[in-house]
Formats: C-alpha cells, sequence, structure tokens
C-alpha cells in the first residue's frame, strides 16, 4: 500500500476503509478545545516548528536503524485556493512482511500565505496478518515498529496497547469489517483504523492558531 492511499484512508477513509468523513470543521474545532495536555497547549509558529524538528530528527534516526530508504521533502501547494506547506519525512515499504510497516509519515502543514495555522501529524501502515490474529488470539500493536515512531513523538514509553489489541481481534472476529478506535494522548489525537489486512494509526496535534499563543503572551 503505498503511502497516498494510507493517507487517504486515514483521512478520508476512503478506498479500501468504506466510511463517510466524519467531521465538519465546526466539529474538529470543537474536538480541538476538549484536547488537554502538553500539546493542546497554544504555541506561536516558531514554538511549533521547533518542536517539530525535534521530533523530526528522533523520527529519521529512527527509519535509519530500520534501514529503510526515506524522503525528506518541503512542498508548497494550493488547495480549495488555500496555500498549504508540507514539511516532511516519508517512505513506502514496497513489499513488507506480515505485521511490519508498509509506509510511513510525518510532517508539519502550514496553512495559508501568512502561516495563520499549523499541525503536526504523524501516519502509519502495517501489513496485518489479521486472520492469524483472530485464530491465535495473538497481536501486539506494542512489538511493532509502531511503537518507536509513536513513542518519538509522544514521549511516552512503556504504552500498555492491550485494550487496543483486545478490541482489534474482539471486533474483526465478531464480523466486523473494519475496526475504529480514537483517543487522546497528552493533547494529540490519536486515530486507528484495522481490517484484516490492514492497520492505520494516526497521531496528530490540533490546528494551532498562531495568533491565539501570540496574544496570550502580551
Amino acid at each position: 500500500m503505498s503511502l497516498m492511499v494510507a493517507t487517504s484512508l486515514i483521512g478520508c477513509k476512503t478506498a479500501n476503509v468504506n466510511t463517510e468523513k466524519k467531521t465538519e470543521t465546526a466539529t474538529e474545532d470543537n474536538d480541538d478545545k476538549n484536547l488537554e495536555g502538553k500539546w493542546a497547549k497554544n504555541y506561536t509558529l516558531e514554538e511549533t516548528q521547533k518542536l517539530f524538528k525535534e521530533k523530526l530528527s528522533k523520527v529519521e534516526n529512527i527509519t535509519k536503524e530500520l534501514g529503510i530508504k526515506y524522503t525528506k521533502d518541503e512542498k508548497i501547494k494550493k488547495q480549495d485556493t488555500q496555500s498549504i506547506n508540507d514539511n516532511s519525512i516519508y517512505y513506502d515499504n514496497d513489499k513488507p512482511e506480515a505485521n511490519k510497516i508498509e509506509s510511513m509519515y510525518f510532517g508539519m502543514k502550514t496553512y495559508g500565505d501568512n502561516l495563520e495555522t499549523g499541525d503536526i501529524c504523524l501516519k502509519l501502515s502495517l501489513k496485518f496478518d489479521g486472520e492469524n490474529a483472530i485464530k491465535n488470539n495473538d497481536f501486539d500493536l506494542g512489538k511493532t515498529s509502531f511503537k518507536k515512531y509513536i513513542e518519538a513523538f509522544t514521549e511516552q514509553t512503556n504504552v500498555d496497547y492491550s485494550d487496543i489489541n483486545k478490541e482489534i481481534i474482539e471486533k474483526l472476529k465478531n464480523g466486523d469489517k473494519q475496526v475504529e478506535i480514537n483517543n487522546t494522548v497528552d493533547g494529540l489525537k490519536e486515530e486507528i483504523i484495522a481490517t484484516k489486512e490492514l492497520i492505520i494509526y494516526k497521531l496528530s496535534t490540533k490546528k494551532y492558531k498562531f495568533a491565539d499563543a501570540e496574544m496570550s503572551m502580551k
């Protein structure tokens, strides 16, 4: 699965995962207001860029340790007349083994010609051997390479994934075509989509309105 497809799945939940878009912008803003923790604070553009660069270095080192060829890139594109700057590191693993990472993206996007807003996001996809996981009742997300990337972003170690593992296996075993799990981690939004063939994981900040942080500093 290419990064583009994985990104589409976790973002719009289309293609192999048949769900409608969950929310409109107003709902997303309300969800962001309910976040609590380090990443829920208001940050300026400079503060957000500094945090991103720190995490980017860790993500790049992990990818080097895994021996996977990756790309670092900065692109500017137009979407609905809005300018989007995407600074990221990513890769696609064309032939992953079972329960191994297929693709990874970690990036910071800033929106608008004057960079008024921005967010940071980690997206991972895993080639999942769901049939064997169900048969043997044995799968641990924390034993995959997801764990290293998640820890690099959250700085939280020794996370217990048992509830997530259990929910994925039980729901797939009961006939669900896909499983959706939503949590928060220290102010980050955690989204998981699982089928018998694929697990997609997304961890993202709220969309920062940089002027809010600048106003609070005055």
